[in-house]
């Protein structure tokens, strides 16, 4: 794919012509969308976005929100677009348009790696209102950016986030449980004291708990020492 898509007609023509009635049955039952779907691989909405000419990105994101048949890849390739390295003012403005839109947990898990290039301060403080967002892939955002937190220096600042989190929607309980379990594996003394406290909902307490033991990086005897820690759960609806 070596087209420049200088407006959002092409790209949503290009979407189109990547249906794959094949992977649509599949994904659209895990995608769990709230819009209509395409049927377009993501390494192929992800090879869209990137031919998308930055010149024109006014104007295609322009067109995208005055879209008013939008899909589940549409909205995919506008944040993707609106992710690109380059003017980070304008990225954020974009984001603050795009972020609204998002529709399923995928959005914001393929788009936020998108942003290794922005600040990392700058774009925790200007998103931060996310986490009181009513929308859950809106606090699922900003759950999933934190992923690039997992360091020496910001560790403390993930848990006190985490434990500000408004839980009881399935997609953000899921993301903070995935966050936490990476936390557990990279900062297991850090980290633990919020399970032996009980602090999280027991959904997101056991699901942690349950990736951690999943994960090779966790050695047997801390395993084990986990499975003991678990709580009475109950589920949670992903509406």
């Amino acid at each position: 794919m070596t087209e420049k898509y200088s407006n959002y007609a092409e790209i949503k023509s290009a979407i189109t012509a990547a249906r794959d009635e094949g992977y649509k049955a599949f994904n659209d039952r895990i995608a769990n969308c709230d819009y209509a779907t395409v049927g377009v691989r993501i390494p192929v909405l992800k090879r869209i976005a990137k031919c998308a000419d930055l010149s024109c990105r006014d104007r295609i994101l322009a067109d995208f929100f005055a879209d008013e048949e939008k899909t589940f890849e549409t909205v995919l390739v506008a944040g993707l677009i609106a992710s690109r390295k380059g003017d980070y003012g304008a990225t954020r403005e974009y984001l603050r348009r795009v972020i609204p839109l998002f529709g399923s947990w995928a959005h914001p898990d393929c788009i936020m790696p998108w942003l290794d290039w922005v600040d990392l301060d700058e774009f925790l403080a200007d998103f931060a209102y996310l986490l009181d967002c009513d929308g859950q892939y809106e606090v699922r955002t900003y759950i999933i950016y934190m992923f690039d937190c997992l360091t020496d220096d910001k560790i403390d600042f993930v848990l006190e986030t985490l434990g500000k989190v408004r839980y009881g929607a399935y997609y953000v309980d899921m993301g903070a449980a995935w966050l936490l379990a990476e936390c557990l594996v990279k900062f297991y003394d850090k980290t633990l004291p919020i399970f032996t406290r009980g602090a999280l909902p027991p959904f997101v307490h056991n699901k942690a708990i349950q990736k951690a033991r999943e994960s090779y990086r966790v050695p047997p005897d801390t395993k084990e020492y986990l499975n003991t820690l678990k709580r009475k759960s109950e589920k949670v609806n992903k509406r």
